[in-house]
This record gives structure tokens, sequence and C-alpha cells, in this order.
């Protein structure tokens, strides 16, 4: 397992094999560097959920969700709440997962602890994953109370290459929720064996890991940028896609300022959802691309498995307002 973000001295640690991130998500903590989401690599909901530290188990709460969505979904949600053996004041706490232990239990780090839920507080473009946070152990109920976590992301900026507006995207796989492929052209990085697209300063400089829903959510992230300047512009290629508002320990936080438009074979997507991903899901050194549909199973039937298609982005001349 590789560490992946660290605070009050309490490591949280990431299976090899699977994807990750920091601020592709439209809740609090991911807003403030304060929570990781980790999606294992079977991709399949009800796979194993991995404890990320060693510790006991204090708490499981058990959550009945609101009304039913358009896709399907659990009816109940889970938190857990984990002390880790480095403070007996703090507990790393999982949400999206159904616990296959009970309170008083020991764990070890990589020990299997239950199984990832469907939640109706997910889009429909959210694949299974769980959330980890640090916080006071008092704080099980308070989102808004995770500690920000330090990550271990460090990049040297170089300058970047040809940026191109249209590519090839070659169709791994369909389903009503998204389109999963891999963008041949697009701009990559790679920081510690973990790639994905290339965040670019002012248009001219490559400085980490895009980190985001590009632009269905209104902030993100560039890992492994740590000199970010505040009030400067993060691209997408050649595209604006937010101002930095923060400088973090591995990180930079960015909010959208201008809506990037994208389209597979001319038909208009909410977005591009933006992950770090380890060599599992890379190919040719170009790591996956995650295509949000506008609407809910738009695509199925329209395109397949080994397609090559046109994707498009680009910037439209409007500013939308953050939410």
């Amino acid at each position: 397992m590789h560490v992946i973000g660290e605070a009050k001295g309490i490591k949280l640690y990431a299976p090899k094999d699977a994807y990750f991130s920091y601020f592709n998500s439209p809740y609090f903590g991911h807003s403030h560097a304060a929570a990781i989401d980790i999606y294992p690599h079977q991709q399949e909901w009800g796979c194993s959920v991995i404890s990320p530290v060693t510790g006991k188990l204090v708490r499981i709460q058990k959550t009945m969700m609101g009304r039913k969505k358009e896709f399907p979904t659990e009816q109940y949600d889970f938190g857990i709440a984990i002390q880790p053996e480095e403070d007996n004041q703090a507990i790393v706490r999982i949400l999206h997962c159904n616990p296959s232990l009970k309170v008083g239990d020991s764990v070890v780090r990589g020990d299997e602890i239950g199984s990832a839920i469907r939640s109706r507080y997910f889009n429909y473009w959210t694949g299974p994953h769980y959330h980890i946070e640090i916080m006071h152990m008092d704080s099980f109920a308070r989102s808004t109370q995770s500690y920000p976590l330090d990550l271990p992301f460090r990049f040297e900026s170089k300058k970047v290459g040809r940026l191109l507006a249209t590519v090839e995207f070659l169709v791994n796989k369909v389903t009503e929720d998204s389109i999963l492929g891999y963008p041949r052209g697009l701009s990559h990085t790679t920081i510690d064996g973990y790639t994905g697209l290339s965040g670019i300063s002012n248009g001219t400089d490559i400085v980490g890991i895009l980190d985001g829903g590009i632009s269905h959510y209104k902030h993100g992230g560039v890992i492994g940028q740590e000199d970010g300047v505040e009030g400067s512009t993060i691209y997408l290629e050649k595209n604006p896609v937010g101002t930095i508002k923060r400088s973090l320990k591995g990180a930079s936080f960015f909010l959208r300022n201008t809506s990037v438009s994208s389209n597979l074979e001319g038909i208009e997507l909410r977005g591009l959802s933006c992950f770090i991903y380890p060599k599992h899901f890379v190919k040719h050194d170009v790591s996956r691309l995650l295509l949000v549909p506008s609407r809910y199973g738009e695509f199925v039937g329209l395109i397949s498995e080994g397609d090559v298609c046109e994707l498009k982005i680009d910037s439209p001349n409007n500013t939308i307002k953050a939410e």
C-alpha cells in the first residue's frame, strides 16, 4: 500500500492498484484538502473496502438515505470510525462502506473491512469508492471538522509541448453512468508512479496532475504543485479551468472561473472527471479518463468498447459563477 495523505502524525494508505482523488467531489472535505476518495481497481459495487490504517473499530453509524434516484442505490449508508494506533484522540472516518466487522474489532492496515455501497449521496457518474478523512474522535458526525491533509507529491514544473483541442478517444467501456477510455494526445503527467491529465499554469508550464470534475464541479486541484501563485490560471491543454486560491502541502487548490465544454463525436458532455491513476489504469503512458454524459444512459447503444471517437475540448467565452 502507498501513503496518499497525512495529518496529526497519522498516515493514510491506499492499495497500490487503486486510483483516488482529493478534489473530484462537491462535498466540503474535498474543497478543503481534508478528504480522499479511494476507488478500488475492481470497480464493482460491493467490491472490498480496505482499511487505510491500523487500529480499532470504535463506532459504526447506519444512516437511512433520502429519496431514490434514477440509478440503483442502497437504502442505507454507513459511517465507520477507526481509532488509529498513533493517536487515541483521533479517528479515521470511512464512508460508503457496508461494514463486515463490529465495534471493538482490531484492524491492520490492508485488512478488508466491508464492501462498497452505491450511496444516494452520489451522482450517477460516481464510481465505487470509499471516502476517508482524519478528525477528532468527538467530531464523528461533523463533516466540516476533518483535518487538512499533507499530500506526498512534489513536481518540478517543465515547459509544455504541443497542446491539442481535438484528440482520438479509445473507448474502453460504456455504461449508463459514464464513458471510460484513453485520450490519445492530451498532455499527461506522472508523479511517483501515478499519472493523470496535466495541470498547466498560465498556458506555458506543466505543474502537476489535474484532479477534479471539469467543469461540472466548482473547484479542483493540481497535485504536486506547492508554489501556485494565488490568482494565476490553471489550464487543461489550451483551456482555462480555474484560478488558484491557495497553495497546500503537495497540491494547489483552484476555483472554477470558466466553463470548459467538451463533446464526444459531436455530442455534448457534462464534463471530464480527472483522477490520480496508478499503472493499472495507464496504457502507453496515457491514463484513463472518465467522460460524464449530459444525461444518464445517453451514450448506451451509440458507441461501444473498442471504438475510436473524436473528443473535443473547448472554452466558450462565458464565465460561470461558482455555486
